[in-house]
């Protein structure tokens, strides 16, 4: 008897490896920049990291209640991860161009990748916060809940997509076969002068 195989409607794009690679790589250079700086701040480091915009922010000696944690949570980080969900987002919609895929299935993968780089940063914001409190003793105080951080970005993201989705005109089949036959249609061409 011939066993029917259930059909997988979820496809993965052939970008899906090159943004799973540019995302992390991403991710983890906010991490390790803009994030992880914050858990020296009660050390005579201190912090010292830059804003979005360049200004510096050099903290040391101070509790992390009250202003640095204020900095911290209050729209530090998010212009980092909306510059990484716009440039994504324009590279992942001109490679989709370039190569003639479906950019609904490229900017689906692409959300749940920078999603789940979402969650990653603001649950290492988490963790540094609930130490920076806890003042070295991080199982004293409950760990902050970022589900409300993650969702903002989500649907920031969500936003461009959507707009993106509306804005992009797939090429015709005329203009993806021309593109495909340039060589033959230019030695037809050649072929049909020389005659």
């Amino acid at each position: 008897m011939l066993k029917l195989r259930r059909k997988n409607y979820y496809t993965q794009s052939p970008l899906y490896p090159t943004f799973r690679k540019r995302i992390s790589d991403r991710i983890d250079g906010i991490i390790q920049h803009q994030v992880t700086p914050w858990a020296f701040l009660r050390t005579d480091q201190g912090v010292h990291v830059r804003h979005f915009d360049q200004r510096e922010i050099s903290i040391r000696g101070v509790e992390f209640e009250g202003s640095p944690s204020i900095v911290f949570w209050s729209g530090y980080i998010e212009p980092f991860l909306e510059e990484l969900c716009c440039s994504e987002l324009g590279a992942a919609v001109e490679m989709s161009r370039a190569r003639g895929l479906d950019l609904r299935i490229v900017l689906r993968d692409l959300k749940g990748l920078l999603s789940g780089g979402f969650s990653r940063v603001y649950e290492r914001m988490a963790l540094i916060d609930q130490r920076l409190r806890g003042k070295g003793f991080p199982n004293r105080v409950t760990r902050r809940r970022v589900d409300s951080n993650v969702w903002k970005m989500d649907h920031f993201l969500e936003e461009f997509i959507v707009a993106e989705l509306a804005m992009f005109k797939p090429k015709s089949r005329i203009e993806l076969w021309y593109e495909r036959n340039q060589f033959w249609i230019s030695l037809f061409g050649i072929f049909r002068h020389a005659v």
